[in-house]
């Protein structure tokens, strides 16, 4: 299940890219995680703010650039707080459906969608447990783009993440949810 969502993302990829070159976008982002701690086989742990870092391509699906789909890949990593030792990280491979909106006058851009695919959380803790599983995800996403020109934009955005529960290094049941901002470059091809 989860190679066939990894495929068809990559598929829907590349079939895009074929399909017309002016009516796509490549970006690359990274900012700041959160996670509202942690469930590990049924005991919360607090988190430090860690990171994340991406990129995406997306295609408009209209002439008025107000529909596109995208392909985006996601890493993000964050410790636990105090003497709990450990660390979660994430890997997602997400496809989305994107609206624009367009701010009349104005060089900005308001944009909002939602994705699903597959996510690859690894977990590893000072007591030696360590493992990674794939399961499916999904996100919210919503932000704000400026122009500089016809070719190039900058952007800030907020994406809800959440993959189902994982077992992971003989533990059960860990949760994997992140608040993730990120800025960006966008690069219209």
């Amino acid at each position: 299940m989860n190679k066939l969502l990894v495929a068809s993302a990559a598929a829907l990829l590349l079939g895009t890219f074929a399909a017309s070159a002016n009516d796509s976008y490549v970006s690359v982002l990274g900012g700041p995680t959160w996670m509202p701690g942690i469930n590990v086989a049924g005991t919360k742990h607090a988190m430090d703010t860690g990171f994340n870092a991406g990129a995406r391509y997306g295609y408009f699906l209209d002439d008025k650039d107000m529909f596109s789909i995208e392909a985006d890949g996601l890493f993000g990593q964050s410790n636990f707080k105090g003497n709990n030792a450990g660390r979660i990280q994430s890997s997602s491979y997400m496809a989305n459906i994107i609206y624009h909106m367009p701010l009349t006058d104005t060089p900005f851009n308001l944009y909002g969608g939602a994705g699903a695919g597959a996510v690859q959380t690894n977990f590893d803790n000072s007591a030696g447990a360590h493992g990674g599983s794939t399961v499916l995800g999904w996100q919210a996403i919503g932000g704000v783009d400026y122009g500089l020109n016809a070719d190039m934009g900058l952007f800030a955005e907020y994406r809800f993440q959440q993959a189902h529960n994982v077992n992971a290094g003989g533990l059960t049941n860990i949760g994997n949810t992140s608040n993730n901002m990120s800025v960006g470059v966008k690069w219209h091809l």
